[in-house]
């Protein structure tokens, strides 16, 4: 809501800036004699006006295309806050994403794009917060990591169950996960294995196995059967979770 806001009044005061500016110019010409001081100071405010087409512009381009140049040029030209607010956001998400596979994917650039979008109010933006928290987690920052969680007053979520796990403290990766009957469960059932508890590691197996043979029965196509299958073994062991995360550490770059 907060991005459409600031689209339309930009652009109000963009096309209100173009009338103004074009009604007095107009007048100076019909008139041919200067105009007074009054008309000289508005004729000055709406420049200032139409100057903001510049950097929306490139936020608006930046953004649709993906390209972190024209972002980082809105960031120079642009005298919004929340503009600059946003265009580091977007640059985050690209670093982090690289949709369009320009081979930029970078973990540390996101981080601090992100840092930079945030400006140290976490509670503020939770679910930017939260990515972040989940970024950490995958370059292996344990401390950033709880730290954004316990800002958000979390007990339980990706970020917190990747550090753990990774930091061998598996039961508190247990009391991570989230109550559900998804095939995520055979993690749980891993971690309880690595505790002992084998009763519970084999009703959360059962459950897992419930779930995944819902969820391949769904699947018609045999590619998609294997992907799908490819996704669910990280979850099978811990070993195989935390080669999973090695992975996606050297994917953004971290490694």
């Amino acid at each position: 809501m907060d991005n459409i806001l600031y689209l339309l009044l930009t652009n109000i005061a963009v096309f209100i800036s173009l009338i103004g500016f074009v009604a007095i110019s107009t007048a100076q010409i019909i008139k041919r004699k200067n105009l007074g001081i009054y008309a000289y100071i508005l004729l000055f405010i709406f420049i200032c006006g139409l100057y903001l087409f510049v950097p929306l512009r490139y936020t608006y381009l930046g953004f649709a295309t993906q390209q972190a140049g024209l972002l980082k040029k809105a960031i120079k030209l642009s005298v919004n806050p929340y503009e600059k607010r946003l265009c580091n956001k977007y640059l985050s998400e690209i670093y982090a994403n690289d949709i369009f596979n320009q081979g930029i994917k970078d973990g540390n650039k996101a981080i601090a794009y992100m840092e930079k979008a945030l400006n140290g109010e976490y509670n503020k933006y939770k679910s930017e917060t939260y990515m972040l928290a989940y970024w950490y987690s995958i370059k292996g920052d344990y401390q950033k990591t709880v730290e954004l969680c316990n800002i958000l007053k979390l007990e339980n979520g990706l970020p917190l169950i990747n550090v753990y796990i990774l930091n061998d403290e598996y039961a508190k990766a247990l009391a991570a996960f989230k109550n559900n009957e998804s095939s995520e469960n055979f993690l749980k059932a891993a971690l309880y294995k690595k505790i002992g508890n084998i009763k519970e590691a084999t009703n959360a197996e059962n459950i897992a196995k419930q779930a995944y043979d819902s969820q391949i029965k769904s699947i018609k196509e045999k590619s998609k059967q294997i992907e799908f299958e490819e996704q669910i073994s990280k979850y099978k062991t811990i070993e195989a979770y935390k080669n999973w995360l090695e992975v996606q550490s050297k994917e953004f770059k971290f490694k």
